[in-house]
């Protein structure tokens, strides 16, 4: 995250440590912070983690996800947007194969290849400006493998092994060859066979061939 950590343990629970002032750490409370880690209170199933602007999630056994932390823009997808201390419920979200997040939005790649993501408006991907406090269908997406998010940007691998990109494109992360905001997928231009890996980074989407995955690195959620 921005300034906090966490790790996925082998018996499926985890520990984070760093800045708790929105209560990312999953503890209970707000602190200031952590200089050692402490276990993520009510996570025993855990099979992959993820960490954004202050908040986090799990991915838990059987499809469903878990968040905790800032919530200022919905991104916990519980239908609020209060700070939570504890993990909750993302609403809706059951088939989930991976996670992924971003400044003030979250992703979750669905079984079948579908996507929804839900928080901070323009980067949902749902052909709307406007926020949304439980996840939405990514529009257009049906073959996803992999995904990624940015500070304000999100990018999906399909099965034919292009990558669509969506949100806030103010650096040409998009990489669609403009700079315009994008509310739905557009392709990147000149991905294809062979396989892209794709990292949005906070302000940037870089494609190198022969591995299909996706790593992510949150630095800005303004970009």
């Amino acid at each position: 995250g921005d300034s906090h950590s966490c790790a996925l343990l082998a018996d499926r629970t985890m520990k984070c440590w760093g800045r708790n002032k929105k209560g990312q750490l999953g503890t209970g409370s707000a602190d200031s912070h952590e200089t050692t880690p402490v276990s993520v209170s009510g996570i025993t199933t855990a099979t992959s983690i993820a960490v954004g602007f202050s908040y986090s999630c799990a991915l838990l056994t059987g499809g469903t996800m878990k968040c905790w932390g800032s919530n200022i823009d919905g991104q916990l997808g519980d239908e609020t947007t209060t700070d939570r201390t504890t993990p909750v419920a993302v609403s809706g979200i059951t088939t989930a194969t991976s996670i992924a997040l971003g400044g003030l939005h979250s992703c979750a790649l669905l079984t079948g290849g579908t996507v929804k993501c839900w928080g901070i408006a323009g980067q949902l991907g749902d052909g709307t400006t406007t926020s949304s406090l439980t996840p939405v269908e990514v529009s257009g997406i049906t073959t996803a493998t992999s995904i990624a998010l940015g500070g304000a940007h999100s990018c999906a691998v399909l099965t034919d092994r292009t990558v669509k990109c969506w949100g806030r494109n103010i650096f040409g992360q998009l990489g669609d060859g403009t700079t315009t905001q994008r509310n739905t997928p557009v392709s990147v231009s000149g991905i294809g066979i062979p396989a892209p890996s794709v990292s949005p980074a906070s302000r940037y989407s870089v494609m190198t061939a022969l591995v299909v995955t996706i790593i992510i690195q949150v630095q800005s959620i303004f970009t």
